[in-house]
């Protein structure tokens, strides 16, 4: 989680040592991963040493951006076509696509 919320405050542009909105970026980065489950995404995919794929961090990343409280109403709007499209295109890859499990 940490990693995750390094990137995201770079990709806000906030300073590192700031703390004051890591529990609300915390919050969107878990949101962005359960949004990209609900989808049929499997966020583990290709995940190495804790790191997930760059897609999949790419989709967070502009999940908490298009979120974020402090940006610019065209950022966040351009944000969240880019998540809804990095979503879209996840949910309909073979490798990103989780396997449905038969009952």
């Amino acid at each position: 989680m940490n990693d995750l919320l390094k990137e995201a405050k770079q990709f806000l542009s906030i300073v590192e040592d700031s703390t004051l909105k890591d529990a609300e970026i915390k919050t969107l980065i878990n949101a962005g991963i359960l949004e990209l489950q609900r989808s049929g995404i499997d966020v583990d995919y290709n995940k190495k040493d804790g790191q997930y794929d760059s897609l999949i961090e790419a989709a967070i990343m502009f999940y908490v951006k298009a979120n974020f409280g402090n940006v610019d109403i065209k950022e966040k709007e351009y944000s969240l076509r880019t998540f809804d499209t990095l979503e879209q295109s996840l949910s309909l890859s073979n490798g990103y696509k989780k396997e449905v499990e038969e009952s």
